[in-house]
């Protein structure tokens, strides 16, 4: 089997950038969508990076038998399924897809994917980042009904008795993030 050419940018002798790893672009890709998402930015731009996120979480975690859960549940649903699913992501990934049209697109399916990459992400590591915790909390004080049934009362209370759910996502974030980090440090 003959191997194609590599299409890897070759190093310039002027200092680079670094990726890395899969893993380091992955994260990156996530923790930016995240922070577009607490400064209410663009939605389609949160989806964009959050779908390559998770999209490399899958293939890492695939590799060594961890898939994405969400990525096979969609697996196994029929071809037309899949295809409007990542139609969105497609469209707006790929310059010439639809150049003359709009395209429906709801934001709580950006939130969705940051999820599904955060959990991929607990899969292969362990514990989330300290940014990937703070927004799982806030998105789940915000939408209760998505959590699992033994975690909603604790996000239905909290949302409740202060207010977690309420205010923008930048003030949460301001508030919070250190605390965040503070509790993810060892001690």
């Amino acid at each position: 089997m003959s191997r194609k050419p590599s299409r890897k940018p070759r190093p310039n002798p002027s200092p680079s950038v670094s990726i890395a790893t899969k893993k380091a672009a992955a994260i990156g890709q996530l923790e930016s969508a995240i922070l577009l998402w607490f400064n209410e930015a663009d939605p389609i731009s949160i989806l964009v990076l959050a779908s390559n996120a998770h999209d490399c979480f899958h293939a890492i975690g695939k590799k060594i038998g961890k898939p994405s859960d969400w990525m096979t549940w969609l697996e196994g649903l029929p071809p037309s399924f899949q295809e409007r699913a990542r139609y969105i992501q497609d469209f707006a990934k790929h310059g010439f897809k639809d150049l003359d049209e709009d395209a429906p697109f709801e934001p709580k399916v950006a939130e969705a994917v940051m999820i599904a990459g955060i959990v991929s992400y607990e899969t292969l590591y362990g514990k989330a980042t300290p940014l990937m915790a703070l927004y799982s909390a806030r998105f789940f004080f915000e939408n209760p009904d998505y959590t699992l049934p033994d975690r909603r009362e604790h996000y239905v209370k909290g949302a409740a008795i202060y207010g977690l759910g309420d205010g923008s996502r930048k003030s949460f974030f301001d508030e919070y993030f250190s605390r965040a980090v503070a509790l993810s440090s060892p001690s």
